[in-house]
Formats: C-alpha cells, sequence, structure tokens
C-alpha cells in the first residue's frame, strides 16, 4: 500500500496488529526521516467511530515529520480481521474490546506505552480513557478532542439498530447524511463525516451501534492517573461541550483545551497546542 500521505520527509509502513481474542487491527505508522525528530516520544493516534486516515492527513502531513506517529483502527473499521470462522455480536464492540486490542496492539508493535502520548477523537478518546480507567492501558499523557461520556442517537434513529443491517446503506444516504448536513455546522467535519460513512463496515457498523447505545464512562473516571488534556470546540454540535467539561473535571489530571472548531483539531493548527500543554506536564 503506498502512503496515503503522500510525500512526506518520514517511512511508511501498514500492516496488521494483533488485537484481542485473535482480532487483528490495521495499523499505518510513520518514522520521521529527520535523526532529532525519530528520536521524539511516540504519539499512538486512535481516531473516532468508523473514521478514515485521510480525515487526519492535514494534521499528519505535519506531525509525521516532527514524531513518530503510529495510527491505529479499532476493531469496527472495514479492514480489521477478525477471527477464522467467527460470527461477530455486538459483544464483540463493546468498549473493553476496543481497549484490550489496543493494549495488544500497541505491544505488538514494540512500543512502551507509558514511554508513548496517545491522541484520540471521540470514540478513539472514550476508548483510551475507559482503558486507562479500568488499567487495561498505559501511557505519558493522553489529548483527547471530544471523547464521549455517553453515545446519544436522536429518537429516530434508534430503529436503525433493529434493522437488518443490508438496508443500512439506503438508510444512511437517505437519512443519516442529510440529518448530519442539517446538525453539523462545519462544512469540513460534514465532509468527513459523509465520507466515513459511506465507505464503513455495514455490519460492524449495526452491531457496534446496538453495543454503544448503552454505554457511559463515568463510573471510575477518578482512578484515572495519566495526564489527559479534553479538546473541546465550541462549533462542534456533534459533540457535547457539557459532557467534555464534566469528563475533565472528573479526572484528577484533566485540563480543558478550548479550539476554534472541530476542524482545527483535524489541521497541523494543533500541534503547537499540543506541545505546549505536554511542556507543562
Amino acid at each position: 500500500m503506498e502512503d496515503p500521505l503522500g510525500e512526506v520527509a518520514a517511512d511508511f509502513s501498514v500492516r496488521h496488529v494483533c488485537g484481542a481474542d485473535g482480532w487483528r487491527l490495521r495499523a499505518f505508522s510513520w518514522a520521521p526521516t529527520n535523526p532529532e525528530a525519530a528520536g521524539c516520544r511516540p504519539v499512538i493516534v486512535i481516531a473516532g467511530w468508523t473514521s478514515v486516515v485521510e480525515g487526519w492527513k492535514p494534521l499528519l502531513l505535519k506531525w509525521v515529520e516532527q514524531r513518530p506517529i503510529h495510527y491505529i483502527e479499532t476493531r469496527e473499521k472495514n479492514r480489521t480481521e477478525s477471527p477464522a470462522g467467527h460470527r461477530e455480536r455486538p459483544a464483540d464492540f463493546e468498549m473493553v474490546q476496543h481497549c484490550r486490542d489496543l493494549a495488544a496492539a500497541v505491544h505488538d508493535l514494540g512500543l512502551d506505552a507509558e514511554e508513548c502520548d496517545w491522541f484520540g477523537s471521540s470514540l478513539g478518546s472514550t476508548a483510551i480513557l475507559h482503558g486507562f480507567k479500568e488499567g487495561i492501558l498505559e501511557g505519558r499523557s493522553a489529548f483527547l478532542v471530544a471523547p464521549n461520556g455517553e453515545f446519544k442517537f436522536p429518537g429516530w434513529a434508534v430503529p436503525f439498530t433493529w434493522m437488518p443491517w443490508w438496508l443500512y446503506a439506503p438508510g444512511i444516504r437517505l437519512v443519516v447524511i442529510p440529518y448530519l448536513k442539517l446538525r453539523v455546522k462545519e462544512k469540513e467535519q460534514y465532509i468527513r463525516y459523509r465520507r466515513s460513512m459511506l465507505s464503513a463496515d455495514l455490519k460492524r457498523l449495526k452491531l457496534s451501534t446496538k453495543m454503544n447505545r448503552g454505554y457511559t464512562i463515568w463510573e471510575g473516571l477518578e482512578k484515572v492517573e495519566v495526564p489527559c488534556a479534553v479538546c473541546v470546540a465550541a462549533s462542534d454540535t456533534l459533540h457535547g461541550h457539557g459532557e467534555s467539561t464534566r469528563i475533565a473535571d472528573l479526572l484528577p489530571r484533566g485540563d480543558i483545551i478550548e479550539v476554534p472548531s472541530n476542524q482545527f483539531t483535524h489541521e497541523a493548527d494543533i500541534i503547537p497546542v499540543i506541545d505546549a500543554w505536554q511542556a507543562g506536564l
């Protein structure tokens, strides 16, 4: 596979790494060609629900030249490999399973999690936090964009969880995408969500939706010892600002960082913000 970022001053590799219970996750890795940058602490990137790596290209183009980056896809992504003969079910997409996957993947990549900084978005942020509070994941720090305290779906969307997965394609095109266009204020954010929804594994989308509906993160956040920055954007209408603030308040070493927009978190302009926060740890 060619580097999805194109020409950058970093060596690229992609492979499937070990997850939990025989699952295999796709991982993209970049090592800066600059020796000084190559010696910096690695960053482990966990993107959001059904997110695709191309959506993070504006940020990664710059970041991979400054630090080693490992972008790990969570198991609902369409390139994830489930165990041979395994019949996928909702329990496979429970939050704790994402955490167990990430712990195994980090080990398979040969990384020492305590010497790494995590970067997550939405579901990725939530999985990182859940892993910290359950003692499954470790890290030096975590910069978390819009973690979910709960997964709230509008009432009209609930029947989607009852439908056969093969009906999701027309449902996404006729209902979900028009809803996102009305709900999302940022054009770039809408484009990213539309692209990720259209490329999603529909069966896994259904199973993970059913599993996420009842999830809440609140219990146990006070046990998280890793420093965490919770990043919020006032213009982000899909992720609750109040939830993020509550999460940061419950974390013993939690900070709130406000940025102009959700798109800002996907661009290289966020790097100095992350660096400044980490420098103060």
